[in-house]
């Protein structure tokens, strides 16, 4: 398959059949992604060292030779202090205005302790999970957010490839020039935390830069990418393949709650929009009438990291624990439009393959058999 573009440098240097990466939290759905041929790679940010240390035992077990990674978000920017510290950073308005919400609109008090605020131990933390995959020799490390190159001689020396988040053609070249092996080029298309430039405008940016400063480095194709034709095109503009997440959630291995799935099938491109609402940074979600109420008029600017986090926790854990559906929205990148229906991880990776093949052909001039 010498001359099939899609056998990219990512199926070669991986060991994967397909230029796939599925990003997920749910480990069912790494394993089946990998054993589909992609590339499975677990969010696990939330995960304490001891689950991450079990999860990856159990994809382990289950995939065997084939690749995997980890991905966690360790942010360059950051408010620091102690908790007393951070609650009094806090402004009253925005306390005023969130109590309100939880008045105005007859949402009880949560049942649970709340659990989204941000640990001001992040880091911390971090570094004992960074500890878990290392020990482990897992083929894949991406960082998320914040660039790896601080613990990449680590990485390499545990045989470990090195994988960098952007969302700027300025960060890419940082990291090419730290000698990051895999640069994810993530558009302001994509769900959960997001950038402003769009995916295919980002991309080549990307790949000419890597061709000029580090030719051997691969470039992944990242955001609003949910169709085969996304990854006819990635490919087109020099990518090696594509890194896609919202998709993922709409399987049947998902752990997404089943109305958060149907959200993701019923929604339109125009329903994923983008919101500090929840972490402080900008978050591209389905949207709720927690996005609208936040994006009112009357709502004060989102804080920044971690101070956001904590001033909703009490009340999201409220939307959690209550089902508070109207309320909810999925992460979701703009290319939600485009899922149709709730099917296993396989059947996403080959549907997707099929139809990158049927878009190579057409572009080659070669009859397309409908």
């Amino acid at each position: 398959m010498a001359g099939d573009p899609l056998r990219t440098r990512l199926c070669e240097e991986y060991g994967a059949e397909f230029p796939i990466v599925a990003f997920a939290h749910t480990k069912d759905v790494i394993a089946a992604a990998s054993n589909a041929g992609a590339i499975g790679v677990l969010g696990a940010s939330s995960s304490t060292p001891d689950e991450l240390d079990s999860d990856i035992r159990w994809i382990k077990e289950r995939v065997g030779d084939r690749p995997f990674g980890i991905d966690l978000i360790i942010p360059a920017s950051f408010v620091q202090g102690n908790l007393e510290d951070l609650e009094a950073m806090i402004p009253q308005e925005h306390r005023d205005f969130v109590d309100g919400l939880m008045r105005d609109n007859e949402i009880p008090e949560p049942r649970n302790e709340p659990s989204g605020t941000i640990d001001p131990g992040l880091f911390e933390r971090a570094q004992k999970q960074l500890e878990v995959i290392i020990e482990h020799q897992i083929p894949i490390f991406a960082s998320g957010l914040g660039s790896p190159a601080f613990i990449m001689d680590r990485l390499h020396d545990a045989g470990t490839k090195a994988w960098g988040l952007i969302g700027l053609r300025r960060q890419a070249v940082r990291e090419l020039e730290a000698g990051v092996d895999t640069i994810i080029a993530q558009g302001g298309d994509s769900g959960g935390h997001s950038g402003r430039i769009g995916t295919f405008s980002l991309v080549p940016e990307v790949t000419m830069a890597r061709d000029q400063i580090r030719p051997e480095s691969l470039v992944l194709a990242a955001g609003g990418v949910t169709t085969g034709r996304h990854i006819a095109a990635a490919i087109a503009l020099g990518a090696d393949g594509i890194w896609c997440g919202t998709i993922w959630q709409a399987t049947n291995e998902s752990e997404t709650e089943m109305y958060a799935k149907q959200k993701l099938v019923d929604a339109v491109i125009e329903d994923a929009v983008q919101s500090r609402a929840t972490s402080g940074k900008p978050v591209r979600q389905v949207r709720s009438k927690w996005t609208e109420a936040w994006d009112s008029p009357e709502a004060p600017d989102p804080l920044p990291m971690p101070l956001q986090p904590m001033l909703v926790a009490k009340i999201k854990q409220s939307i959690d624990d209550h089902h508070l559906e109207d309320w909810s929205g999925p992460a979701a990148g703009q290319g939600v439009g485009h899922i149709k229906s709730i099917k296993p991880a396989r059947q996403v990776i080959f549907d997707l393959m099929e139809e990158a093949q049927d878009t190579m052909d057409r572009l080659q001039g070669s009859p397309v058999v409908v």
